[in-house]
């Protein structure tokens, strides 16, 4: 075999390993985006997440505006402002 032929069944066997390799990666990267994959098991999470903070985020919304009325009833009473003229 001549030394050209071995320098061109190198280069064969570089490029061979090299599309083996990238069809490796290939695949990971196929099985991460699949719809069972990694990353939407990741944005599953992330949004069971949101919702939980979203359901809390409302109660205490809820709480703070009950809160807001306690304490306008409360200044109204303290300060009698409900019995000033209008005129």
């Amino acid at each position: 075999m001549s030394e050209q032929e071995r320098e061109q069944n190198k280069r064969i066997n570089q490029h061979q390993r090299l599309i083996n390799n990238l069809r490796e990666r290939l695949k990971i990267v196929e099985a991460d985006v699949e719809p069972d994959g990694r990353i939407s098991e990741a944005f599953e999470l992330i949004e069971q997440h949101l919702e939980r903070h979203d359901k809390r985020f409302d109660r205490l919304e809820h709480k703070v505006n009950q809160l807001g009325s306690k304490l306008d009833i409360i200044i109204e009473h303290l300060t009698s402002i409900k019995d000033l003229p209008e005129e």
